[in-house]
């Protein structure tokens, strides 16, 4: 009898150690796949931004440059109507 109830006892403790050992293995796949979907969610906001960054800047820079052409343009039509306003 009591040889019966430790065999019973060990297939008892062999499957929960098995169960948890399965549970464990699926708790870390688990993990690890949520870690890389926020990896590859975060280059891809990165390369957004970056992007964003650089047409941005080159923006920015098409501005500056227009700007610089048409400076003389601009200093003098401002002189212009400075001259023709009303005193």
């Amino acid at each position: 009898m009591e040889e019966a109830l430790s065999g019973h006892l060990m297939d008892f403790v062999m499957t929960a150690i098995g169960t948890a050992v399965f549970a464990l293995i699926g708790f870390v796949w688990r993990i690890s796949h949520k870690v890389s979907v926020l990896e590859t969610r975060l280059k891809n906001e990165e390369n957004l931004r970056r992007r964003d960054s650089q047409e941005f800047r080159r923006d920015i820079d098409m501005i500056c440059s227009n700007v610089d052409k048409n400076r003389e343009w601009t200093t003098s039509r401002m002189m212009s109507i400075v001259r023709d306003a009303p005193r």
